[in-house]
C-alpha cells in the first residue's frame, strides 16, 4: 500500500450522477445550448454578447479551443509583434496563434490586437486550427477558404460579410461549430481535443463536458471541514448541490463527505451518507470479498464507519468495472484497515437496496 498521496478514480458516472440528469442541461433554444457548451469548455464566458471581439481576444479564444489550451493563460515573456507587449494578457496566445499560422500580422511587424477580428480573419484561423494550410486551396485563396468553411458548416448561426467584425455571440456560434467540425484528417475536432460525445442529432452532449472536466473527489473530513479551501474559486460565485439538491456552503460543510467541482462554471457537487440515490460514505475497510471463481477479482468491500468502529457488520458496497476492481485487488491501492471515502449509487428498494462503488478516494 503506497502512503502519503490521494488515490482517486473519477468515472464518467460522476458528472451525470451529480444529482443532475442530461436533461438538466437541456435548454430552450439552440443559442442557449451553444452558449452553455462553449462556456463549459472554458472557451468564452460572457453576458455581453453584442460586444465586438478584438484580434487579441480572438487569439486567446483560439488557444483555449485548441491543443494548447493548458497554456492559454500563461504569462508572456517574449512578444513577436511590435505593438504587443510581453506583459499583455494576450501576448502568449497571440504568439501561439501566429506561430501556428492561424492568424497573421500586418506590414511593419504589427498585430493590431485592439482592432476587431473580422469574418475573414476567423475563416483563416479556424481552418488553420482544423489543420488546413494555404496549400490545401486552389484558385482564389479567399473563395476556396470560404467554400471549405461553409462545407464544414462552420458558418452556422453567423451572418457576417468578410470584413465585418465578429461579436461574442458570433464567436460562441463559431466555436460551437468548430467542436462539431471534421479536421483535415477526418476526425471530429471536439472529440479529438476535448473528448466530447454527441447526441443522436449530432449536437454536443453537454453532460460529457462535465464528465471530462470535473475535479475531485475531495474529502471534507472531520479535521478539514472547510469547503472554501478545496476549490480554486470564490464560493460567492458558486452554484452548489448536495446529493442532487441545491445547497449552500454551510450545509455542505456540516454534512458532505466528498465534493467535485467544475472550475469554469463554478459548480460544486457534494455527497453525504444521506444521499437517496447517490451519496458518499467514509470509514475503514473491514473486508474485501473476491469472486468465488476468480480469487484475484474483488466484488465487494465492507466499510466500518465511525459509528461502527466498536462493532457491527459494516456497510457493504458492490465493486464492478475493471478500474475499480483493480484498486481493491491484491495488486491495487486499497487494503483492509485503510481509511477511504466511497462514492456510491443505490439501486433497488430500501429493503433490498444494493450500493455500488462509482468512485473512491483514500489515504487522507
Amino acid at each position: 500500500m503506497r502512503r502519503g498521496k490521494i488515490i482517486a478514480v473519477s468515472l464518467t458516472v460522476c458528472a451525470v450522477g451529480a444529482g443532475m440528469t442530461v436533461n438538466a442541461y437541456a435548454v430552450s433554444t439552440t443559442f442557449e445550448m451553444r452558449k452553455k457548451a462553449v462556456s463549459l469548455l472554458g472557451i468564452i464566458t460572457t453576458s455581453n454578447y453584442q460586444a465586438n471581439v478584438t484580434r487579441g481576444e480572438f487569439a486567446e479564444l483560439l488557444v483555449k479551443a485548441s491543443d494548447y489550451k493548458e497554456a492559454a493563460n500563461a504569462a508572456g515573456t517574449v512578444s513577436v509583434f511590435a505593438d504587443v507587449s510581453s506583459k499583455s494578457q494576450y501576448s502568449a496566445a497571440i504568439r501561439t496563434a501566429a506561430t501556428n499560422s492561424w492568424m497573421s500580422g500586418y506590414l511593419g511587424g504589427n498585430f493590431k490586437p485592439d482592432e476587431g477580428v473580422t469574418m475573414r480573419d476567423a475563416i483563416k484561423a479556424v481552418l488553420g486550427v482544423l489543420g488546413y494550410t494555404n496549400e490545401d486551396f486552389s484558385g482564389s485563396l479567399q473563395e476556396s477558404r470560404l467554400a471549405k468553411f461553409k462545407s464544414l458548416s462552420l458558418d452556422s448561426g453567423i451572418y457576417r460579410d468578410l470584413d465585418e467584425v465578429l461579436t461574442r455571440e458570433d464567436c460562441i456560434n463559431l466555436f460551437y461549430n468548430l467542436m462539431k467540425a471534421k479536421t483535415k484528417e477526418g476526425n471530429q475536432y471536439g472529440s479529438k481535443i476535448f473528448d466530447l460525445t454527441y447526441n443522436s442529432d449530432g449536437e454536443i452532449n453537454t453532460s460529457s463536458i462535465l464528465d471530462n472536466s470535473l475535479k475531485g473527489p475531495k474529502i471534507l473530513d472531520n479535521d478539514s471541514r472547510n469547503l472554501k479551501s478545496l476549490v480554486p474559486f470564490s464560493l460567492k460565485d458558486a452554484t452548489m448541490f448536495l446529493n442532487g439538491e441545491v445547497s449552500d456552503e454551510s450545509e455542505i460543510n456540516d454534512y458532505a463527505t466528498v465534493i467535485y467541482y467544475h472550475e469554469e462554471t463554478k459548480m460544486i457537487f457534494a455527497y453525504s451518507n444521506g444521499g437517496e440515490n447517490k451519496g458518499a460514505t467514509e470509514g475503514r475497510i473491514k473486508a474485501i470479498y473476491y469472486d468465488s471463481s476468480d480469487p484475484f477479482t474483488p466484488v465487494k468491500v465492507v466499510l466500518n464507519t465511525d459509528y461502527q468502529d466498536n462493532g457491527g457488520e459494516g456497510d457493504e458496497f458492490q465493486i464492478s468495472g475493471s478500474e475499480l476492481q483493480y484498486l481493491f485487488s491484491v495488486y491495487g491501492e486499497f487494503e483492509v484497515d485503510d481509511k477511504v471515502a466511497i462514492v456510491w449509487e443505490k439501486s433497488g428498494s430500501d429493503e433490498n437496496a444494493t450500493y455500488t462503488v462509482v468512485d473512491v478516494v483514500g489515504d487522507y
